[in-house]
Parts: C-alpha cells; structure tokens; sequence
C-alpha cells in the first residue's frame, strides 16, 4: 500500500512523461485515421470496413493507456544505478512492489487517457462502431486484466536483464516492434499474411493488445475466445516463472558482484 501511495503522489508530481506519452499516442491516432479516411467507403480492408477500422484506432488509443504497464525502465535504472541494493533487502516481493507502483501512475493515467478517448470519439462520432453488450463487457474486462498482467511480466522480466548486460535498450526496442506489428497495436493482425497466423496467435504479443479488440468486434467464436484466455493465463504463468528464475539468480549475482 505504501508503494501505491507513493505511486500516486509521484504521478500527480511528475505530470511530464504524462503530457508526453498522451501527446504521442493522440498524435499517432489522428495519422492512422487520417490514413484510413483515404479508404472507399464500402471497401473492405484485413476484414474491417472504414468505420471499423478507425473504431479499431480509437479503441487502440484506449487500451494502449489501460495497458501500458512498462516496469522496463525504472527496473534498468534501479539496477544500473545500485537502488536495486534497497529492494534486496526488503521481505517484500519486488513483482509486487512494481505492479503496486505501476498501479498507482496508471490510476491517474488511465483516466485522462480515457477521456482524451472519449473526446476523439466524439468528434469521429459518424464513423464509431459501438458493439457494446453486457457479455462482452463480460470478456473485455478480464481479458484486459489478464493483457496488463502479459504486458507488466514480460517488460518486468525485460528489465531484469539488466543484472547481465549493460545496454538491453535493443531488446526493449524489439519489444515494442513485436508488439506494434504482431501484437495489434500498429496494425489489426488480420493484415497479417495467412501463412504467418498461427505464429502470431501463439506468440504473447497478440494477448497484449488485439485480443481484446478481436472480442469487441465480434470477430471471434466461442471457442477462439476460449483458446485465448487460456493462452492468455499460459503466459501470465509462464512469466511468472521466468520472473521468479531470473530474479533469484540475478540478485545472487549482483550481491556476489558487490561484495
């Protein structure tokens, strides 16, 4: 609770990174709609119609902020700086003290990302495909959780590289490919060849960010939803473990190191 609080203070602190990203993310919407604008009205692209698309882009920029979880930078600084030295002390799970911190930024940021996302939709009103319903509301809420504990592992686990390596900024920008082009965010998968699909929907990238897009458009059956979230929890799971693995002998030895 302290680190939530914490958290919290600092986000309504340190207002900066919060214009910047918001700034970014708004400048990146309104280039992808006005891309698909240039589209034919009737014309079908990767299976989205012209209103679903930049639905899809709308959407997009709301769920970039609901799961946004990226513990990679604090976690690289805190090791390559020696702070990691406090956290090794404490009878604290570090997992825990970092989701608690991303928590408390996201509580404030989420709501001014949302409503950023109400105000573009809004003014694209005309071209908004709502396809709300109680049971998709149902499924979206714990797909999203389950896309932010994905999302919050994989990067935690990316900065703990920084026990071993110096520079590991190459595999963050990596990881921000894979998640752009197979992961949903830059592109809807559908756009994706047929030939590569199967790649992209084992991958964890995919359970990050399109799939929860995938169930608000309906484009999903009942058992593709299925075989989602369980592939969803395979790689909470499977993180968690990583996480627990490289945490361990990481901190074994960075204290070896120090002493």
């Amino acid at each position: 609770m302290a680190f939530l609080k914490t958290s919290l203070l600092n986000a309504f602190v340190y207002r900066g990174p919060m214009v910047v990203w918001l700034a970014a993310n708004s400048l990146s919407l309104v280039t992808a709609v006005a891309i698909w604008f240039s589209a034919s009205a009737g014309e079908r692209i990767g299976g989205y119609t012209k209103p679903e698309l930049i639905t899809y882009y709308v959407a997009a920029l709301s769920l970039q902020w609901l799961t946004g979880w990226f513990p990679f930078y604090s976690v690289c600084d805190e090791i390559k700086h020696g702070e990691i030295v406090s956290r090794l002390v404490k009878p604290i799970s570090y997992f825990w003290q970092k989701f608690a911190e991303e928590l408390g930024w996201h509580l404030v940021s989420s709501l001014l990302g949302l409503a950023t996302t109400f105000l573009f939709a809004f003014f694209l009103r005309d071209f908004i495909v709502l396809n709300f319903s109680l049971t998709r509301i149902l499924l979206l809420v714990p797909t999203i959780i389950l896309a932010i504990l994905v999302v919050f592992s994989f990067s935690l686990c990316m900065g703990l590289l920084s026990f071993w390596f110096l520079e590991v900024g190459t595999v963050d920008n990596l990881f921000w490919i894979a998640r752009l082009i197979l992961g949903g965010q830059g592109i809807p998968i559908s756009f994706i060849p047929e030939a590569f699909q199967i790649v992209v929907k084992i991958l964890p990238f995919r359970y990050m960010f399109s799939f929860p897009l995938e169930i608000y458009f309906g484009r999903l059956s009942a058992m593709e939803i299925i075989q989602g979230v369980s592939l969803q929890f395979f790689w909470v799971a499977i993180l968690a473990q990583l996480y627990k693995l490289m945490w361990n002998r990481g901190r074994r030895a960075y204290t070896a190191f120090g002493q």
